[in-house]
């Protein structure tokens, strides 16, 4: 009985070290953050310093909007064209863009500059998961969180 025990012990000691770091690394947030004129909502990691899956960006100063997506996007040449699509509810917009390439680590990333936030923010509104699909590849972004962090972000972007 004893050794059976042990074994039961020692597997939930280890399974839990295992799952730890794991959960810790999938946990994901919604953030609005304010720096001057420039305006940020994402879903991403806890960790301020890994790029978060969506990050829509407004530039007050300039009056740009910019949303860019880091997902796990094909080896497709930077500067092809994509359309971005952003769904929740019953409200679906689609969002012209191209895929990118970040100088300093040489990831793939959509993005879409110059585009309107209004339609953006009515699909982030929406009850339930918020799904972005580009092609094949698609993410879904759950709503905990998100409205507060939409709402902050609406009273600061003036383009909204």
């Amino acid at each position: 009985m004893i050794p059976r025990l042990r074994i039961l012990v020692v597997a939930g000691l280890v399974g839990a070290w295992l799952s730890g770091p794991t959960l810790a690394q999938e946990s994901m947030v919604w953030s609005a953050k304010t720096s001057g004129s420039f305006v940020t909502l994402g879903y991403g990691p806890l960790d301020p310093q890994k790029r978060p899956v969506f990050l829509l960006s407004c530039l007050n100063g300039v009056g740009i909007a910019v949303l860019s997506l880091y997902m796990p996007f094909p080896e497709i040449e930077p500067g092809t064209g994509l359309t971005i699509e952003l769904s929740g509810g019953d409200r679906t917009v689609p969002i012209a863009g191209e895929l990118a390439q970040d100088e300093a680590s040489g990831a793939i990333y959509g993005e879409a500059a110059g585009i309107p936030v209004t339609p953006i923010l009515d699909v982030l509104r929406e009850e339930g998961p918020v799904t972005v699909k580009v092609g094949g590849v698609s993410a879904e972004l759950p709503d905990h969180g998100r409205t507060e962090s939409v709402e902050r972000f609406s009273k600061s972007c003036k383009l909204s």
